[in-house]
């Protein structure tokens, strides 16, 4: 991308926002939050207005963040997580008072991350990770209900739902 004249940055360091105010297909409102995968992006919809965007760190292979349609079903101002995927337990996490979680999708969640020094790539367990102060926004802004639209406009997400657990122990 050029950045100023006979300035150019490489793609892969760059995370854009299009902004698209026509609400995705199956959410009924004017009122949405938008990940891109690929972008490794998060941006807030209000009134079909962009009104808030910012970096992500979203799920890495084997732990994708599933693309789909969601609403939030459940705010907590902070929370523990855990889990583990593989039989071994060799991936296990814990971590304390995880702040500003929103779930959407079985165990998947936006909140803010305090272990994550470097959004703009993939790095979770499938949550969507966003800066504390972020998701603090995020948090004061959204109602349960709200949509969650996730998508990978790279196709390189898999969609399979079979590929997508709950997570846990």
């Amino acid at each position: 991308y050029m950045v100023a004249p006979d300035e150019w940055v490489p793609h892969n360091v760059v995370a854009r926002v299009i902004p698209n105010a026509n609400p995705p297909a199956g959410v009924t409102g004017d009122r949405w939050i938008e990940v891109n995968l690929y972008e490794q992006t998060l941006a807030v919809y209000d009134h079909r207005q962009l009104v808030f965007a910012t970096l992500i760190a979203s799920g890495l292979e084997p732990f994708w963040t599933r693309p789909g349609l969601f609403q939030i079903r459940q705010k907590l101002d902070s929370t523990p997580m855990r889990g583990s995927f593989e039989a071994d337990h060799s991936d296990a996490y814990y971590l304390e008072d995880v702040p500003w979680t929103m779930y959407y999708d079985d165990a998947r969640a936006l909140h803010g991350a305090y272990w994550r020094a470097n959004l703009g790539f993939p790095q979770s367990h499938g949550c969507v990770n966003i800066s504390v102060g972020d998701a603090h926004w995020i948090f004061n802004w959204a109602n349960v209900g709200d949509w969650v639209y996730v998508w990978d406009p790279s196709g390189k997400t898999p969609t399979d739902p079979s590929l997508y657990s709950s997570g846990g122990y």
